[in-house]
């Protein structure tokens, strides 16, 4: 199957000097086929984002233009990346990082965000999981970014959470010394864990 694949996106490329995987043929892939798909495009593939991701994209043009421009703007055929995020889209994964906006604030966060007063929030969390309850924003944010690096805008997509109220949150999580929210990028870049 994966030759196969490889195959047809080789060609792919040929015609269309990009590739792109539809969310069928990345709801098949593991990390061994990702690892034989870079081998044979790093370096030189430009990937478009798959249309699950893009359909993301556009709900972030209407509910964060500001961000969507400081994303794509000066691309003429936005969602267009370097191969090498394939990985993000492959399963348990959060989508196209959104961890480096030079004119909005940034809100993307790893483990390493998290501090002690935060981390003390791990054996509740872990029990209403258990018990099967439900999370409330901050121990579901909290629960996310242990799982894997995700910033707002994928989270707040994925629950249908409001999104200005989400920035809010972390706001107060920031200030209640439980997540460090880093808006800048040249701070923000020390943590990405990519």
């Amino acid at each position: 199957m994966i030759d196969k694949l490889i195959e047809q996106k080789k060609k792919q490329f040929s015609e269309k000097t990009y590739i792109q995987f539809s969310d069928s043929e990345l709801a098949q892939l593991d990390e061994k086929n990702i690892l034989q798909i870079e081998k044979e495009f790093k370096g030189f593939g430009i990937l478009k984002l798959p249309p699950k991701e893009i359909d993301f994209f556009e709900w972030l043009k209407e509910n964060d233009e500001a961000v969507w421009i400081d994303l794509w703007e000066t691309d003429d055929d936005p969602y267009k990346i370097s191969f090498e995020f394939l990985p993000h889209f492959i399963k348990n994964e959060n989508g196209f990082p959104i961890c480096d906006l030079e004119n909005e604030e940034n809100y993307w966060f790893c483990v390493k965000h998290i501090k002690p007063k935060g981390k003390q929030h791990f054996e509740g969390i872990n029990l209403k999981l258990k018990n099967h309850q439900k999370l409330n924003f901050e121990e579901l944010l909290l629960y996310e970014i242990v799982q894997n690096s995700i910033d707002i805008w994928h989270f707040s997509y994925r629950y249908n959470i409001d999104l200005k109220k989400a920035k809010e949150l972390v706001n107060e999580l920031h200030t209640n010394d439980i997540l460090v929210h880093l808006t800048n990028r040249e701070d923000l870049v020390k943590y990405i864990d990519f």
